[in-house]
């Protein structure tokens, strides 16, 4: 896979998942960039008008199927696929997260060939 010249934006409160994510999409050749709160996240994409943005569920200030929507519409030309990547396994979350836009759904723990699958599929 080759992310090469693509933006990945990663909202997640985890450091230890940012990390992860940072390495593993680096040595994919993306231009990766990570937040930690929602308020961050939102901020990001709208000065990086991302190519695709990772979300987690479980933010500090806002939940990601609230900030799900606000992502979608940060610019009006430009509404980059966003894979929720959560802790949460429960049919009507996942549903909700679909509803309100959602391009793929995986939860932790995952194997990154399968985000790499998926980011492959949404990007490429």
């Amino acid at each position: 896979m080759n992310l090469e010249g693509r933006t990945i934006l990663a909202i997640d409160d985890a450091p230890s998942i940012l990390t992860f994510l940072r390495v593993s999409l680096h040595d994919e050749g993306a231009d990766f960039h990570a937040a930690s709160t929602a308020e961050e996240g939102l901020k990001l994409c709208k000065e990086l008008s991302p190519d695709l943005i990772i979300l987690d569920l479980g933010l500090p200030d806002k939940d990601g199927l609230d900030l799900l929507p606000e992502l979608k519409e940060t610019q009006a030309d430009n509404k980059p696929p966003v894979v929720i990547l959560t802790v949460r396994k429960e049919k009507d979350t996942i549903n909700a997260a679909y509803e309100k836009g959602a391009d793929a759904y995986l939860t932790k723990p995952f194997m990154v060939e399968d985000l790499l699958d998926i980011l492959d599929q949404k990007i490429n």
